[in-house]
């Protein structure tokens, strides 16, 4: 038998990621329009703008990553919690089945997302977008360190309307079973 997941009720939603990513877009632009010692220790005047877009990007990189992660764990706390509390819909009992034979090992891309659009409303085309997002994923969890072909740019706002449109989904198809 296998043992359940403790949930740590300690994960990220959307809006706290946002609001942390305003106000560290927000103190980026603060800090690289002033005149701190700080900054013109560090930067020459034309190097400035470079380093101000350079922070403005891996500061998208990291929330990009925060989004990600608090999607795969929307998207695993409702697999395990559908198995847990044996819910008669159709989306449940296909995840008991596959729970059955995965357990807590389930591929979220492979195994729990093609559920998504197989057993419920959701839209294959929103599943789609939620599986090529996550290879962005990867690629940002493992470096970055090869030229990717998503064939699709992906940044922050993108990412978040993604993740946005399938929590959405979800909790509006847990409201209708």
């Amino acid at each position: 038998m296998v043992d359940r997941v403790s949930f740590s009720e300690q994960e990220l939603n959307l809006d706290a990621i946002a609001f942390h990513h305003e106000n560290l877009q927000a103190a980026l632009f603060e800090f690289f329009s002033g005149s701190s010692a700080s900054l013109l220790s560090r930067f020459s005047l034309e190097s400035v703008d470079k380093a101000r877009d350079n922070s403005l990007d891996e500061l998208d990189f990291s929330s990009s990553m925060s989004v990600m992660a608090a999607l795969e764990a929307a998207i695993r706390v409702d697999y395990l919690s559908r198995v847990y509390e044996r819910r008669k819909d159709a989306l449940s009992r296909s995840m008991r089945d596959l729970y059955r034979e995965k357990a807590n090992k389930a591929k979220l891309d492979r195994d729990i997302l093609p559920r998504w659009a197989a057993d419920t409303t959701v839209s294959a085309s929103l599943v789609q977008q939620v599986t090529s997002a996550f290879k962005y994923r990867h690629w940002l969890a493992h470096g970055r360190y090869w030229t990717p072909k998503f064939g699709k740019e992906y940044d922050y706002d993108t990412l978040y309307a993604i993740a946005d449109e399938f929590i959405e989904a979800m909790d509006q198809y847990a409201v209708s079973t």
